[in-house]
Parts: structure tokens; sequence; C-alpha cells
């Protein structure tokens, strides 16, 4: 299990759920961005919010569209919400060594 969180900005909502497929879909470069952008990235809840499981993912990217997304309209930077991976628990080992690599200087 690759543990992750994902809040909206007002906070009002807020879950941890399995990230688990969205690792076993992704490319390797994914994943380093993903670790480059300090585990937190959008893609990890998309790519889950309408599979069945997943429900309470659904109703939390629902509630930041329904009541968030026109204060993103002034400033299109801002993000309606945010999801978190526990990083250590998403190392895949094909993809360690490239993350290794894209944080030396």
């Amino acid at each position: 299990m690759i543990p992750a969180t994902c809040h909206t900005a007002d906070n009002a909502r807020a879950l941890e759920f399995d990230a688990t497929p969205s690792f076993n879909e992704a490319d390797a470069e994914s994943v380093v961005e993903l670790a480059q952008r300090v585990w937190s990235r959008v893609w990890v809840a998309d790519a889950l919010e309408g599979r069945a499981g997943y429900e309470s993912l659904h109703d939390l990217f629902r509630y930041a569209a329904d009541r968030l997304e026109t204060e993103s309209i002034e400033d299109p930077t801002w993000n309606t919400f945010e999801c978190v991976v526990d990083g250590q628990q998403a190392f895949r080992p094909e993809v360690a060594s490239m993350i290794a690599g894209a944080a030396s200087p």
C-alpha cells in the first residue's frame, strides 16, 4: 500500500487513500517528477477518482470543483486541492536511481 492524503484548499474536506494503482500505471518519468515536487501532485488522485472504491475521492473533487473553482478563475495557478504521497512507500526499484540522480547537483 502506498498511502496518500488529499485535502481541499479550504481544508473543508480531507481524506487518506491508497495510491498504489496510480503508481502501478505511472511511467518512471512521472514518478521522478513527483519525487522532485516533494511527492505532491494531483495526478496521483486524478487517476483514481473515477474508480470503484474511490468514491470519497470523487466527492472531494466534486466539492473542490463546485465550491472552490470559481476562486481559481482569478488565479489559475491556485490549486483547489492538494494530494501528497508517502514518498518512502512510493519508491519503485526501477526509478530509485533516477530519483537519486535527479537530486544530485
